[in-house]
């Protein structure tokens, strides 16, 4: 560092020399220990006793605003509770602290402050330095707080700037995190079991989705990251849990854009003994539930639109919706007629869809895309759901449902199909569609099949995308908005 040629316009470089000054002196630049003793909020909240007490605190946190003035300097720092204005005298912290301070602090820096508490002539709470220590030297410079930080792909791929200029982004992931927590106390409430189950799997099964492909070099095998865990979750119903849920994280290998990320949260859970229909009037009650205590209204304002969870929330039969739509009995239409349909929309029909991917598109586009107030779509065609049990009146639909809101699809729920023979017929025709080019057939499961055969008793299963539902609660139309660190194209 001593043969570095400075240039004094570079903040950076700046920095690297006070860091060496600080080195040259034997100062700790990055000490592991610090005597922090309480927290910003502590301070701010025992003030008035602190002020009159005069004890001593040790404060710690990162320094956001400074000006000097001459022999004294105020300062702002924070934590993770709060911000707090330091005072710091030549003659109070001594003549050495001070020129330490004054020579090589800068914005961005760590540091711990020992003082009292005192109040300004402009009211201001304010700790009194009695000493200050460096706790971690910053070596590049914080965004402009004031201007904050708006490049939308800066603020995605560098989330740790995003979080210091921006407030707004801590309440969304405040909000994130009050959706988990309320998640976990309405299914423990109502008597489930978190478990966790493998999110390496030999066979990508549980949802139509295109897998990610590994390899373990031990086994010498390929697995998949999970789709999702349903089968795994369905084989502890098998062996005895009544009401098993799970956080899961699951990945699919598909289009980025602003509802989808590779990488998303969900959750699932199966509930033995229980009907899709009883799901609806468990769920309903559940984003009531939610809704209310993370909103504090059942209405919440998303966009331009206010949605209201507070219900009931209307049925509308997929079949009924799709032919009103389309002006067609879809029963009547054949897979031809039906492409055509997709094709004179606008709809990229690609030579691997079968029926049900025809239907799925259809419907997105004629029927979801209307849909703005909470919906629950009802009774899929069976192409559509291979691990759902059939409506006994019409076998070519089964008993499911989504909930959708604002054009989203929220949740998705079935009566589980427990017929393992049935389920293996259907599991053929999925590896049918896979052999023909379809990336997001899901794959034949012989185990799970195997464990079917052992009875699992009248099951029923949902999953939800907490990510979605976050989005709708913090108003916001990009997942990468909810998402830490969303996958971003590197940039070369």
């Amino acid at each position: 560092m001593q043969d570095l040629e400075i240039n004094i316009n570079d903040e950076y470089l700046q920095r690297l020399r006070k860091l060496e000054r600080l080195s040259s002196q034997k100062v700790p630049v990055y000490p592991s220990q610090t005597a922090k003793n309480a927290s910003i909020s502590d301070f701010l909240s025992d003030f008035k006793q602190l002020t009159k007490s005069q004890k001593k605190l040790v404060l710690a946190g990162r320094i956001k605003s400074l000006r000097l003035q001459g022999g004294s300097a105020f300062l702002h720092f924070s934590d993770v509770s709060g911000s707090l204005q330091g005072f710091i005298r030549k003659d109070n912290v001594g003549e050495a602290n001070y020129q330490e301070f004054k020579e090589n602090y800068d914005l961005g820096d760590f540091v711990e402050i020992t003082g009292t508490a005192f109040e300004t002539k402009t009211k201001e709470p304010t700790i009194l330095a009695s000493s200050i220590k460096l706790l971690s030297k910053a070596l590049l410079p914080l965004a402009d707080k004031r201007a904050g930080l708006k490049d939308p792909d800066l603020r995605f791929r560098k989330r740790y700037l995003d979080l210091l200029a921006n407030e707004e982004v801590k309440k969304v992931f405040a909000l994130r995190s009050q959706v988990f927590k309320n998640i976990r106390d309405y299914f423990d409430a109502a008597g489930f079991v978190e478990v966790d189950t493998p999110i390496l799997q030999t066979i990508a099964g549980g949802a139509t989705a295109t897998p990610f492909i590994t390899h373990h070099k031990a086994l010498d095998i390929d697995l998949y990251l999970r789709v999702a865990p349903e089968l795994y979750l369905k084989r502890l119903i098998i062996g005895g849990y009544e009401q098993v849920y799970e956080i899961a994280r699951c990945f699919r290998n598909e289009g980025i854009d602003h509802q989808h990320n590779p990488e998303f949260t969900q959750i699932e859970f199966y509930w033995a003994y229980k009907d899709y229909q009883f799901l609806m009037k468990f769920m309903e009650k559940f984003f009531q539930t939610l809704v209310k205590k993370v909103n504090g209204s059942l209405q919440v304002k998303n966009g331009d639109d206010v949605i209201d969870f507070s219900g009931p929330y209307p049925q509308l039969d997929f079949k009924t919706a799709l032919d009103k739509a389309l002006k067609i009995d879809i029963d009547k239409t054949s897979d031809e007629e039906l492409a055509k349909l997709a094709k004179a929309a606008k709809i990229s029909v690609e030579k691997s869809w079968g029926r049900g991917k025809l239907l799925d598109e259809l419907y997105k586009k004629f029927v979801r895309a209307k849909i703005v107030q909470p919906t629950f779509i009802i009774n899929h065609p069976i192409e559509l759901s291979p691990l759902a049990k059939k409506l006994v009146e019409r076998p070519n639909y089964v008993e499911r449902f989504q909930l959708v809101v604002k054009t989203v699809e929220v949740c998705n729920a079935f009566s589980e199909l427990n017929d393992p023979l049935d389920q293996e017929a259907r599991f053929k025709e999925q590896k049918k569609l896979k052999a023909q080019g379809d990336t997001e057939a899901q794959g034949a499961d012989e185990d799970f099949v195997e464990a079917l055969k052992q009875g699992m008793p009248p099951t029923a299963g949902l999953g939800m995308g907490i990510d979605r539902l976050v989005m709708l609660l913090a108003d916001t139309d990009n997942i990468k908005e909810v998402i830490f660190f969303p996958t971003m194209r590197p940039k070369k």
